[in-house]
């Protein structure tokens, strides 16, 4: 079988070498017999056209004496074919010119040259003979000539990718005579034109067209059946036409049809499952049609598909299984189309796969090894949810592109030196964990783009990778990498732009010839464990870098650069951030940095005035000068022109009464300074309308709140708390933008605003530590958004505010200490605090009994929810959020929550006028930190069903009429390290087990029927059997004395069992930190 086989390979061989001579002899004999003539008019031609010599490939070599001429083609001693493309042509053709004196040409080809937006000339109407014309990209403009229509031999018209368009004559009038037209090209022509009428104008004119491409074009739907009259179409693409139509089911009629391109048309409606079956079908792409519904059918093994781009639709449900039948299939592109379940392990088959996208959807399992897909070069099944390892690409040797970021992907990178094409890396924000030093990046030469941030691993950075020739981007940052980062010298060849090493655990000193990769224009050592210090004017070695982030890497930078280091020579820095780098002066060079956009110089021990320059810096957008010791700012600071949107000087020394106010501020933050001053009248004209942070808190501001605040219309954080301020809230303070208004520990009076409009967008609201009166608005209510509510510490009477049940997201509510009285049940109302999470109502005047049905309607306190803490989100785009903070009653002392974890619950009712038995219900608040119910006149007794509260930390019911035992339960409680049962009238023993033994005497006296250790009261047994409080005390019982001295004894063994190994064996001190490492990462995740 062989030989017959290699005998049929040469014949064809030889067959094809003589037609190939045949044709070659022929080529040249016609041009030998081109006449005279026409020799004359191609070179007049040619003389009359400007074109770039150096990139002409065809004009440049014509000459009277040339046995050829490039781009022609002739019969009989006629020119019937010019090919003049991309030979650089410019300017336009003049209508005498002799092109058009070549009235025997059949073929015209001017594509791809710039003839100055001129108009397409009206003499290539004299071309009668003319089948084919291509004028696309040739820079032609303006209308098309109704002369074109005189030309009705053509098969092929290309005017694509010019500035033309078809008023008049319209689409029907320039191709109503074009019979025998098979290709028609007319992508970003201005059409203009209704479904309609370009359907119809088609149908009716060109019957014998195979091919239509009428993308951009204006287009509109929908798609007529009169199409269905061009039985011969075998492409059709009108991509980028908002055709706004559903997809007609005739298109599966078209028994030709080997592409359909509809990308970008508004399509909607359910794709016809038809047009997937149909057997010629070679090339579908209906991308970026984001209302169109998508059912992939199951696929036929007889298919022809090569390319199938659903990208940007909406598919329901999985990839089939069948997709391994379309062994054809190059490239499957199914970007963001929500598709969920796992990859079918049949598309390993699909052995003729070069691109496949499947990123942006809901797929979950894990990653399918594509052996069999040799020819596989772009993959990418990047933001879905996938798991398992990274598989082996050892068979995909013409991989070139893989990007498998954020999943959940686990285990080690396994070694990918066999693809030794790969130029695009990404396994960024998975899980992986383990080391890099065996991947093999020594084999990847091709390496242009690695990124592994957001995972889990470790050990040292192989300095391999920066050696390699290509590599231009390198991200590490928010890994464990632990070892000391080694950069060979010598690397001032290296194309290493970008260096992102941030927020790992990198030891050591930073390598001198970091500073010698001379390309880089970004490097973040931020977030790291060096050590050492650099002086700044190592970095005028790096005269391209534009973004240097060394904030929080452990080094101390010297900012004294040596006299010789003049500031031009330092690079030109967009973005510079220093935080908490040990400065202790600004680094002169800023003062000549023009284009700095960032500065960070936060978290340093700069002293003395802030420098004038930095407000006069015309680029700079951020500035970040909080944590410092500055003492003033040097002036004047009047009219100042700086572009700065984001100010922050929190600190905790800055002095005097000037405010920078840029007119272009969005964020200004001036708080936890000692800045004396009132805060002027009219600062809403110095601020910009934009500005949406205004934060003036822990200063000594005093005076009124100016009006002029209000004509910031999108502000979304005002806090000006901690500071003297007096007179009135200004009622326009309660605009639509307000997110977060904080006034806390002032000296504000008057009442509450009361006409807050219905668009009140606040989320937190905190006026306690004020001198306010009144009653509670009925307009709070329609701040329905709310979720931290503070009126504590003030003045305010009135009843319970049963209004603001109808507010859902309510989680923290606070009206200790005010003149509040009445009952605070609200069982009138249909709505519920579902999120309440802390409410304090301590030192009023409520009284009743406590609710059972409300308190059981506080869902929140039931159960755990997930680990975080509250904080108000402000401007979206910029990632920033404003964190809350109050004040609680915890453990008999008044604590303030710097942060709110949504884990913690707080029920505080103390010191009110309550009456009546502990509610059953609140043995259902499960997840309770906080009970106080002290001082009040609560009755009854301790219900035992408070012993299910087993999160339960403080507990105070101190100061009330309870009688009967103290539950046995309560000492199941193991958090519990708080409580106070004092001055009520509890009788028998204190529970003797568990926790209880440590509470102090403080925590049960004044009730006269109580005995045990914690009283040194004996208890004796009564006729009943129940015990009693006895007279003898329990001095004389030396039982009871080693029992108290064995409790200390006890807990000092158990200390040094559980502790002594940790202190004295590293192997379990390392482990038990690598164990609490991983609960807080665990649970600090967002």
């Amino acid at each position: 079988m062989i030989t017959p086989i290699i005998s049929w390979l040469v014949l064809a061989i030889s067959t094809i070498s003589i037609f190939s001579d045949v044709a070659r002899a022929s080529a040249s004999a016609s041009a030998q017999y081109l006449s005279v003539d026409q020799r004359s008019l191609l070179l007049e031609l040619r003389n009359s056209l400007v074109f770039n010599a150096s990139k002409s490939s065809k004009l440049v070599q014509w000459d009277r004496s040339a046995d050829s001429w490039s781009g022609v083609t002739c019969e009989d001693g006629l020119v019937v074919g010019l090919d003049l493309s991309n030979e650089s042509i410019s300017g336009g053709i003049n209508g005498s010119s002799s092109l058009f004196r070549l009235e025997f040409l059949r073929s015209l080809n001017l594509a791809i040259n710039d003839f100055n937006y001129t108009a397409i000339p009206s003499g290539l109407a004299n071309f009668s003979r003319l089948e084919h014309l291509n004028l696309s990209e040739a820079g032609f403009a303006g209308q098309i000539p109704a002369e074109l229509s005189r030309l009705t031999k053509l098969r092929t018209l290309d005017l694509r990718w010019a500035w033309l368009k078809l008023e008049k004559p319209n689409l029907r009038s320039l191709i109503r005579d074009f019979g025998e037209l098979r290709e028609l090209y007319l992508n970003d022509v201005n059409v203009s034109a209704e479904g309609s009428e370009w359907c119809d104008a088609l149908s009716s004119s060109v019957q014998k067209l195979e091919v239509l491409s009428m993308s951009y074009c204006d287009l509109s739907g929908p798609i007529d059946a009169s199409l269905m009259s061009l039985v011969n179409l075998s492409v059709i693409q009108l991509n980028g036409n908002n055709l706004s139509t559903t997809v007609p089911s005739f298109l599966a009629n078209f028994s030709s049809l080997k592409t359909l391109s509809l990308f970008d048309c508004g399509l909607q409606g359910e794709f016809p499952q038809e047009v997937f079956q149909l057997q010629t079908l070679q090339n579908l792409d209906i991308s970026t049609n984001e209302l169109l519904r998508v059912s992939v059918p199951d696929f036929l093994k007889d298919s022809s598909l090569e390319t199938l781009a659903l990208w940007g639709t909406n598919i329901s449900g999985r990839i089939p299984d069948s997709i391994g039948n379309l062994r054809k299939l190059s490239k499957l592109d199914l970007f963001n189309c929500s598709v969920s379940g796992s990859i079918p392990a049949s598309m390993k088959n699909l052995s003729k796969l070069t691109y496949l996208d499947l990123s942006r959807n809901n797929l979950i399992g894990s990653v399918p090894p594509f052996g069999a897909s040799r020819e596989l070069t772009y993959l990418d099944l990047s933001r879905n949810n996938l798991t398992g390892s990274v598989p082996p690409f050892g068979a995909s040797r013409e991989l070139i592109y893989l990007d498998l970021s954020r999943n959940n992907l686990t285990g080690s990178i396994p070694p990918f030196g066999a693809s030794r094409e790969l130029t695009y890396l990404d396994l960024s924000d998975n899980a992986l964990t383990g080391q890099i030093t065996s991947v093999g990046w020594e084999d990847l030469l091709n390496l242009a783009i690695m990124y592994l941030d957001g995972n889990s691993l470790e050990g040292d950075i192989p300095p391999a990778l920066f050696t390699l020739p290509q590599l231009m981007e390198i991200r590490l940052s928010s890994n464990r990498f632990n070892g000391q980062l080694i950069i060979y010298p010598n690397v001032s060849s290296c194309q290493l732009r970008s260096l992102d090493l941030g927020s790992n655990l990198l030891q050591g000193s930073v390598p001198a010839s970091i500073f010698e990769l001379q390309s880089l224009y970004f490097l973040s050592l931020s977030y790291n464990n060096f050590n050492g210090s650099i002086n700044i004017d190592v970095l005028r070695g790096l005269g391209n870098l534009t973004i240097l982030d060394l904030s929080y890497s452990g080094l101390s930078i010297n900012a004294m650069a040596p006299a010789s280091a003049i500031a031009s020579s330092f690079p030109e820095y967009n973005h510079l951030y220093l935080a908490s780098c040990r400065l202790r002066t600004f680094p002169r060079f800023l003062a000549n940095q023009s284009e700095l956009v960032s500065l960070d110089l936060s978290h340093n021990y700069i002293q003395g005035k802030i420098p004038q320059w930095i407000w006069t810096l015309r680029d700079l957008k951020y500035l970040n000068l909080s944590k410092n010791y500055f003492e003033n700012l040097e002036t004047p600071l009047h009219n100042l022109s700086s572009s700065l949107s984001t100010i922050n000087l929190r600190s905790k020394v800055l002095r005097g009464n000037m405010l920078p106010l840029p007119r272009s501020v969005e964020y200004l933050d001036f708080s936890s300074n000692n800045i004396t001053s009132v805060i002027p009248n009219n600062i809403g004209d110095h601020l910009s309308s934009s500005t949406w942070l205004f934060s003036l808190s822990k200063n000594n501001f005093y005076g009124s709140i100016p009006k002029s605040i209000c004509k910031l219309s999108y502000l979304e954080v005002l806090d000006l708390s901690h500071n003297h301020l007096n007179g009135t809230i200004p009622n326009c303070l309660m605009m639509a933008s307000l997110k977060v208004l904080n006034l806390r520990n002032n000296c504000l009076s008057g009442v509450i605003p009361q006409n807050i409009p219905t668009t009140c967008g606040l989320k937190t609201l905190d006026i306690s530590e004020n001198l306010l009166w009144g009653q509670i608005p009925l307009s709070l209510a329609n701040c329905r958004t709310l979720e931290i509510m503070n009126i504590g510490d003030n003045q305010i009477d009135g009843k319970f505010p049963c209004h603001f049940i109808a507010i859902s997201s309510l989680r923290v509510l606070i009206l200790r200490s005010n003149k509040l009285h009445g009952e605070i049940g609200c069982s009138h109302s249909p709505y519920t605090w579902q999120k309440l999470q802390i409410i304090d109502l301590s030192s009023n005047h409520f009284n009743g009994m406590l609710p059972a049905s409300f308190l059981a309607s506080w869902e929140a306190m039931k159960v755990n929810v997930d680990f975080n803490h509250l904080q108000c989100e402000i401007n979206p785009s910029s990632g920033r959020y404003y964190q809350d903070t109050v004040s609680v009653t915890f453990k008999g002392l008044k604590q303030e929550l710097v942060k709110i974890l949504t884990i913690f619950t707080s029920i505080d009712f103390s010191s009110n006028r309550f009456e009546g038995p502990i509610p059953y219900t609140l043995g259902d608040l499960k997840a309770l930190y906080i009970l106080n119910l002290s001082h009040n006149a609560i009755s009854g007794s301790i219900p035992s069903i408070i012993g299910n509260l087993d999160q339960l930390e403080s507990l105070d019911l101190s100061g009330n009429y309870l009688n009967g035992t103290i539950p046995a339960q309560l000492a199941n409680l193991d958090f519990l390290s708080f409580l106070n049962l004092s001055n009520n009238q509890l009788v028998g023993s204190i529970p003797d087990s568990g926790h209880f033994l440590t509470f102090s005497k403080s925590s049960f006296e004044r009730n006269a029927g109580l005995c045990g250790l914690a009283l040194n009261k004996s208890c004796s047994i009564t006729r009943n059997k129940t015990e009693v409080a006895s007279d003898g005390g329990i001095n004389d019982d030396s039982e009871k004395k080693w029992f108290y001295l064995s409790i200390p004894l006890g807990f000092v063994i158990g200390f040094w069992v559980f502790c002594g190994p940790l202190v004295f064996i590293r192997s379990w001190r390392y482990a038990y930190y690598r164990f609490w490492d991983k609960v807080l990462s665990r649970h600090s995740r967002p």
